[in-house]
């Protein structure tokens, strides 16, 4: 499974491969000139412009204060990295700030990752195990990500999260059902769910009220127009090209049998 988002969109992919190949089909890094929202995957690198979760960092700090609870190095590295992104939540709505107020208020939360992290990141000794490598890796991530400039982007762009709890929500159910068995048996499954989720999780996002009579209503004028709103939208923003050419398979024909191999 794989899900993307934006404010009115969600796309859900059923059957996949879950690879850098398949991700640059779906989303082409070269001429995506958005914000990228995700966790620290190593196939999600390699975009101009992107955020990574804060969630994630934290989750993984929370998690050697549980490891080691008689460690006060680790309670208060956790402590002070959410005293961080609590500062960067508070400075984002913070409209007293110019957009070079705002940059400089995040070079100054650089400073303080630094000072946090300093004293391990510089630490040369590199054969830990355990929990003492967790905490050197997750500095190393932390130091990693602060230097790419990956960590405060929702700071300082409007419309962007500092998490991707939102996607993850939307994978949820999914993967309970896939954990008892409740799968796709075929890829003509996989594409028919594909289809259906993403047109009706997207319309959750546009109708309200969202159900069933609001759903009906707007297929009906789909109908009656001869496109879709989705269709409307991507004119509206010059994506609609060409017709496609009939010998090249859709996109989620040519990523969902090529991730079956007995398709």
């Amino acid at each position: 499974m794989w899900t993307f988002l934006t404010e009115t969109l969600t796309l859900m992919f059923y059957g996949v491969h879950k690879d850098a190949a398949t991700l640059q089909e779906i989303l082409d890094k070269s001429s995506f000139a958005g914000v990228l929202v995700s966790d620290d995957a190593a196939v999600y690198q390699g975009f101009s412009k992107a955020q990574k979760c804060w969630a994630h960092l934290l989750r993984k700090a929370i998690k050697l204060t549980l490891q080691a609870p008689e460690n006060p190095v680790y309670r208060e590295f956790a402590d002070s990295l959410l005293a961080v992104y609590r500062r960067a939540k508070r400075l984002k709505t913070d409209r007293r700030y110019s957009a070079a107020g705002r940059e400089q208020a995040v070079a100054k939360l650089d400073d303080e990752l630094l000072s946090l992290c300093a004293g391990r990141w510089f630490d040369e000794s590199r054969d830990m195990e355990g929990v003492a490598g967790d905490y050197r890796r997750l500095v190393a991530e932390i130091m990693r990500l602060m230097l790419a400039r990956e960590l405060f982007v929702f700071v300082t762009t409007d419309g962007v999260a500092g998490n991707n709890n939102a996607s993850e929500r939307e994978l949820r159910d999914d993967a309970q059902r896939r954990r008892t068995g409740r799968t796709n048996k075929t890829p003509r499954g996989a594409k028919r769910q594909t289809i259906i989720t993403s047109v009706l999780r997207s319309l959750g996002r546009r109708l309200k009220p969202f159900r069933l009579s609001t759903v009906i209503a707007e297929i009906v004028r789909w109908c009656e127009r001869g496109r879709s709103c989705f269709h409307e939208e991507a004119k509206s923003a010059g994506l609609v090209g060409p017709p496609r050419d009939p010998t090249v398979p859709p996109l989620v024909d040519r990523l969902i049998l090529n991730a079956d191999p007995a398709s």
